[in-house]
Parts: structure tokens; sequence; C-alpha cells
């Protein structure tokens, strides 16, 4: 985290607090959803939280996975919802991760792990568990998982689907939640035609890019429209046929002069040195 403090009468007190995110577990340094990746994050700053997606297999494993084909980080072209477990394990997650030109992983295999797994080794880890599977399945695996593995754990659960999140919160309602999909879009419309005082924000957290293609999404309405409901607004630069994070200090001041309180970054080290 990131604090400012000022002193008023003898005392200081916290002002412009921003959340550090590692996104998808610090992709940009290392393999993204992957073991190594959660270590580096930690070491960094083991109070930055750190996103990370989840998806399930075949015999209903949630493993940390992004995409629904895996050909992209692994170099096998696969469905991941159709591999069992043990097909799984057997694939690379960091066969294409590409650093200083060379592909460092390709000898050294690294593995997809289990969500369970993820829970024993960093217990006091803050995370965002991004749910990428619309099998409804999903609700009761994860809900028993964390109550049995990571219960009194700091996560936040985000979805692009919004029958998981609603199904979640009926079951969870005390669990804090990532706006979803349908929410994020009713947010910014409302807002756009003034009427978004018709439309109260239900998440707890409002994760959203500055720019989604040529949209500008975090325009002065928008922020108001948080704002006004007490709801923090977590982002990074854009969304459209890639996501860019935030790798700089003037873009994070940028950020926090518009009044978002949380950020993402794909390159926690270099973000740490640039902003020392």
């Amino acid at each position: 985290m990131w604090n400012s403090k000022f002193e008023m009468n003898g005392t200081y007190t916290e002002i412009n607090y921003m959340e550090i995110i590692c996104y998808s577990c610090g992709r940009g340094e290392h393999p993204e959803n992957t073991i190594e990746g959660i270590k580096h994050c930690q070491r960094i700053n083991a109070d930055w939280r750190i996103e990370m997606d989840v998806q399930m297999t075949s015999d209903h494993r949630l493993v940390l996975f992004h995409d629904y084909e895996t050909k992209r980080t692994t170099g096998e072209d696969k469905l991941l919802s159709k591999l069992n477990f043990s097909q799984v394990k057997k694939l690379n997650a960091g066969y294409n991760f590409k650093i200083d030109g060379t592909y460092p992983y390709r000898l050294a295999s690294v593995k997809i792990p289990e969500l369970t797994e993820v829970f024993q080794k960093f217990p006091k880890a803050k995370l965002i568990l991004d749910i990428h599977t619309n099998n409804p399945i999903v609700v009761d695996i994860l809900i028993d998982l964390i109550d049995t593995k990571f219960q009194g754990g700091d996560f936040i659960i985000a979805s692009e689907y919004d029958e998981i999140i609603r199904k979640l919160k009926s079951r969870k309602p005390s669990w804090k939640y990532g706006v979803s999909a349908k929410e994020a879009k009713r947010m910014l419309y409302s807002s756009f035609l003034y009427l978004d005082g018709l439309f109260p924000v239900k998440s707890d957290i409002l994760m959203l890019p500055k720019k989604y293609g040529r949209i500008n999404v975090l325009s002065k309405r928008v922020i108001h429209h948080a704002k006004k409901r007490n709801k923090p607004i977590w982002a990074w630069m854009y969304e459209g046929t890639y996501v860019k994070t935030i790798e700089t200090k003037e873009e994070m001041e940028l950020l926090r002069k518009i009044g978002i309180e949380g950020i993402f970054v794909e390159f926690p080290e270099k973000f740490l040195g640039e902003t020392r």
C-alpha cells in the first residue's frame, strides 16, 4: 500500500491511500497465475493484493488459469475445461513466457497450480479471485473450498459472469465482491445519461479500466457516481485487444488525482523501483 500523511494537532492522519494489486500474479516478471508469480509478488510487498484467475477442470478441480484455451501460455492447443486435473498438471504454464528475448521456463517446467495449494501456501496473502468459468457447479465448490481451506482469509471475488456473482452473493452475502460486467455497464450507461440515481451500486469495489477501447470509462461523472456511494475504484490503464496496467509513478499519480484508490500492476518489481 502507499500512504501520505500530514500532521494536525500533533497527530498523523493517513491520506491518499492507494491499494496496489499484482495483476495475474505479476505476469510481466513471472509466468502468470503460478506459485512462482505469487511468491515473487509476496517478496516485493506482502501487503499488496494479488489478482488471480480461477477456472475448473473436467473433474471439477479449481486451478489458476486465465484463457479458455491453453495455447497462449502453454504452447499446447487444448480447452482447459475439457482436461482433467492430471492432464492439466502435465502442461507447462511458463512455456511461452518470454523475458529478455529468451524463454527461461521451456526447460524448467512451471505447473498450473490448484487453488487449494494457493490457500495452503499463502494463508495470509490478500487475494482477488477472478472466476473465469460460468459453470454453476463452481459456486458450491468455491464456497466449500474457502470455508474449509481459507476461512478467515483476505479475499475478494470477481467475475465477468453475472449469474455466478449473483449466486455467490445469495449464499455468501458477507463476502466482498468486485463489480460484475453487467453492473459495470449499467453504471457507465446510467452515469452518461445522468440516471445514476436510479441504479445503486451493489458491489463492494469497482474494478474498471481507465479506457476501454476508445471509451473513457473513468469520467468525472462515473467517479462522482462511485464516490457518492462510498465505493472505491481500482483501475488499470487500458482494456481492448490487450490489457495495459500501471507501470510508472506518473500513471499512478494521474489516477490518484482523479480519485482512484487502487491500481493494477503486472511488473511489481519494476513498479516498486519506479516509485522509489
